[in-house]
């Protein structure tokens, strides 16, 4: 700051004579510049760092994204013209807390080996949870780029009273969601809201709507849905699936407005909170929530038997729950030459940001929810990745493929790079994070197979030529 007022000092007597200025400056104008408002703002709730305190009592802003032990992210373009792939490292607070000054006696590191095995690090800061996002943009990148910059912002600051305009503008679309009614958001719902009769859509006329009216006038009223009373405490405070849930549905509504109405994305977010005070690599106890839209996904580690336990599930028309959905707004499915089932013949995904022309039809941006409470010695590490990698490789040669490596940098780049080997045509990333079993010995239960496969498959063998 001080650079910056010596700067104006020394700038602003030459500003009064514009003759000794070159042409393209004699307008110039200085601004006032308030200071104090640029230290203010330049903090925001959402943060790049990590607040750690060590042992000692030192405290520690960690780099998320460039810690290569804690966080490793490896992505490739494969061999399309463009990686429409995005993803991010933050750290959230949902409630604002004060509790421990970092604006004194802070050292910026990042994670190394040595720090990252020292155990009892304690987090510099209550209320932290760790989001880890991954998306995957088709129609270009305008919507997962969207999604960076505004996703974690709208699950930070979402209020409860947002819920009924949210729903209401959803309503207005039509088709899939003429009647839309989010179970999780229910409790937040005003009674006008929660009756979804003469909810019409937005391109009925004032002649169809009385015609419609007279006609239903002779009949006997259909019963309505009933749903649960919401009183004011449940109205005022957000649980964390609805918190998860508003932000998806108002994310989307703002993309509606502002991209192609093509472009769309996946997404899957997973959101890391310690239960014990302790940072999420040492922690004892860890609570682990997935919110996800598409094929993307979300795989952990299980420290004990090796396996891959999945945190997420396609929303591909392949599932029957999914394709029930859609079939009831009039939605049907197509196999191309490849045998990949599309809607419409469209898209491959039954949910996702964007895609506005498709909205009518259910492809819907509401997340499916999941949320896990894990003992820190019983997950190894945490993989997202994108279909790039599952299109070619299995959940457990994915888990297999990394926990060869002591490091999850390395880890995410050598899954990437055996994607690639056997011939993904996709853009490929991978995000490895590091949980507290990281480094226990265990079982590869599919090397066989790999190294099979790479020696044998048309792809891998044509990559070695």
């Amino acid at each position: 700051m001080m650079i910056f007022q010596q700067i104006i000092r020394t700038v602003s007597p030459l500003i009064k004579q514009p003759s000794t200025f070159p042409y393209y400056f004699r307008s110039f104008k200085p601004i006032k510049i308030d200071f104090r408002q640029i230290t203010q703002t330049s903090v925001y709730r959402s943060q790049e760092y990590y607040l750690v305190k060590s042992p000692q009592g030192e405290n520690y802003r960690l780099h998320l994204e460039k810690s290569s032990h804690l966080a490793g992210t490896r992505t490739s373009r494969g061999n399309r013209e463009s990686n429409e792939d995005r993803y991010q490292s933050l750290v959230l607070e949902f409630n604002k807390t004060d509790n421990v000054n970092f604006n004194g006696n802070v050292k910026h590191v990042h994670l190394d080996k040595k720090f990252s095995e020292t155990n009892g690090q304690k987090e510099g800061k209550d209320g932290q949870i760790c989001y880890f996002a991954l998306f995957d943009g088709h129609g270009g990148s305008q919507c997962a780029d969207y999604l960076i910059d505004n996703l974690h912002k709208r699950i930070e600051d979402i209020q409860a009273s947002n819920a009924d305009d949210i729903i209401s503008q959803w309503r207005k679309a039509g088709g899939y969601f003429r009647r839309f009614m989010p179970p999780a958001l229910v409790p937040l719902l005003s009674p006008e809201t929660l009756k979804p009769t003469n909810i019409r859509q937005n391109t009925v006329t004032s002649e169809e709507n009385s015609n419609s009216s007279r006609s239903k006038s002779s009949k006997e009223p259909s019963p309505s849905p009933t749903y649960p009373v919401s009183n004011e405490s449940t109205k005022s405070e957000l649980n964390l699936e609805q918190r998860l849930t508003l932000s998806f549905l108002k994310t989307d509504l703002e993309l509606i407005d502002s991209i192609g109405r093509s472009a769309g994305s996946t997404a899957s977010i997973a959101l890391v909170k310690t239960l014990d005070g302790l940072t999420f690599w040492s922690s004892k106890e860890l609570e682990i929530t997935v919110a996800h839209v598409g094929d993307t996904r979300v795989l952990l580690c299980d420290a004990h038997s090796g396996n891959a336990v999945p945190l997420t599930f396609d929303h591909h028309p392949s599932s029957v729950s999914e394709l029930d959905r859609l079939q009831k707004y009039g939605g049907y499915v197509i196999t191309d030459s490849f045998g990949s089932e599309m809607i419409l013949g469209r898209l491959a995904n039954t949910r996702a940001f964007g895609d506005s022309k498709m909205k009518r039809y259910g492809i819907s941006a509401e997340p499916e929810i999941i949320s896990k409470t894990v003992k820190g010695d019983d997950i190894a590490f945490m993989v997202l990745i994108s279909d790039g990698v599952t299109s070619v490789l299995s959940n457990q040669e994915i888990i297999d493929c990394i926990k060869n490596y002591d490091n999850v940098t390395t880890g995410a780049e050598k899954l990437v790079e055996l994607a690639e080997e056997l011939g993904s045509d996709d853009n490929i990333t991978a995000m490895v994070i590091r949980l507290p079993a990281w480094g226990t010995k265990m079982p590869d239960h599919t090397k066989a197979l790999r190294e099979y496969r790479l020696e044998n498959d048309k792809p891998a063998m044509k990559r070695r030529m």
